[in-house]
């Protein structure tokens, strides 16, 4: 999840048995299921969402936040043929629209050759002109795996895990914890007019269902210290079954460019496995960005381009 939902800053279909190969200190993916991965993206989902499986699709529903996105959602086991968003609109109208989401949202997903150079896809012509003329924007995110984890050079900032809250709001509260998710403004941008557009209310729910999901053991997040004060977060979140992702890494703009977010991310990788060894573990990038970059570096590798044609509230 990310938490300037509805307005991105970084479930389980069966992942199959494939699993890694542990050597040494280090885990590498040997191979990867079909459409992991839409299941990376709906690793943080907790049980305010309601996820159902059907033969050729996955239904995401959250009744509490009907403009949240990536939880009221249809995702695709295949992508669609242009003849058939009619019908995908349809449903989404009759099994999630009903239940208050204004936005009209279908996802799919395509692979990618773990080669592949870190440029934004092109997307279907036909299926990309069938999506603009019924109003709908097609976007790309690339979803990596880790393959090897790499390490990140040295950074001068102090790493360190935050203990998870108390479930009930209100009760003690590490101060770390609070610190962390005043720096989801950054996620927007690094002007007060850029905070200007966060849409607080959304973000306080989405950190108390972070705060339920830490509570539960499902998630940590690490900050990084510098000065006596946090000045970078980041989120890993796993499914109990296997599968984790890697969301919501920002580092304040004073710090950026020292190898806070890379040391974050091996550092709370690293972590993780080493007390799930064989779990595999993702993450989603705009395409070509400089955190797909980033990624690539730490040994992520890609696995897919996940398509979200997104119509907005009318």
């Amino acid at each position: 999840m990310t938490v300037d939902e509805p307005s991105p800053g970084a479930d389980r279909t069966r992942v199959g048995s494939d699993r890694t190969r542990v050597g040494s200190d280090r885990t590498r993916v040997e191979r990867v299921d079909d459409r992991l991965g839409l299941a990376v993206g709906r690793v943080g989902l907790s049980g305010r969402t309601l996820t159902t499986y059907a033969r050729d699709h996955v239904s995401v529903r959250t009744p509490s936040r009907s403009d949240f996105r990536d939880g009221n959602t249809i995702d695709l086991l295949a992508p669609p043929a242009p003849s058939d968003l009619p019908r995908w609109i349809d449903r989404f109208h009759d099994t999630i629209g009903i239940m208050g989401a204004a936005h009209v949202q279908v996802r799919w997903e395509e692979p990618l050759a773990i080669d592949a150079p870190a440029v934004p896809p092109s997307a279907d012509p036909a299926l990309e002109a069938a999506c603009a003329q019924l109003g709908f924007g097609l976007v790309p995110t690339t979803i990596l795996l880790l393959d090897e984890l790499s390490e990140p050079a040295p950074t001068s900032a102090e790493l360190a895990p935050v203990e998870a809250p108390s479930a009930v709001p209100g009760g003690a509260v590490d101060r770390r914890w609070h610190a962390a998710t005043v720096l989801y403004r950054y996620a927007r941008g690094d002007t007060p007019d850029d905070w200007r557009d966060v849409d607080q209310a959304f973000t306080d729910w989405a950190v108390d269902v972070q705060r339920e999901l830490a509570s539960a053991g499902r998630c940590q997040v690490w900050v990084a210290m510098r000065h006596g004060g946090p000045v970078g977060r980041l989120t890993l979140l796993h499914d109990r079954q296997g599968l984790a992702v890697v969301e919501d890494v920002i580092v304040h703009p004073v710090h950026r460019r020292i190898g806070i977010a890379s040391a974050l991310t091996h550092r709370a990788v690293s972590s993780y496995l080493g007390v799930v060894p064989g779990a595999r573990v993702g993450v989603g990038a705009d395409p070509g960005s400089r955190a797909d970059r980033l990624y690539r570096r730490l040994g992520f590798r890609p696995h897919a381009t996940v398509w979200t044609a997104l119509r907005p509230p009318r």
